[in-house]
């Protein structure tokens, strides 16, 4: 069976590094890599309209491509964990 992660290039060690309390990332599992806004605000029980501004603002990290915001998990792992002065990992 093919390893998904090696195919599209994700780095799992950085995500690793981003989450370095493992509170995250099992429950990222069944998400995509780059993930919507509204996957975003499923995931952190937010608003999809809240999470769009906080990347309008810049909080959080994602790239729009059409009118869809996508959010890659290293961005989403980095946001999470600002608040505790983590927030100098490497970039998405």
């Amino acid at each position: 069976m093919n390893d998904i992660h090696g195919e599209v290039g994700i780095d799992v060690e950085r995500l690793r590094a981003a989450d370095p309390d493992g509170l995250y990332l099992f429950m990222l599992e069944d998400y995509p890599y780059m993930m919507t806004s509204a996957q975003v605000a499923e995931f952190t029980c937010a608003t999809s309209q809240e999470v769009r501004r906080l990347l309008a603002r810049g909080e959080l990290k994602g790239c729009r491509v059409g009118k869809k915001w996508l959010v890659p998990k290293l961005a989403l792992l980095n946001y999470l964990y600002k608040d505790e002065g983590r927030e100098g990992l490497q970039s998405a």
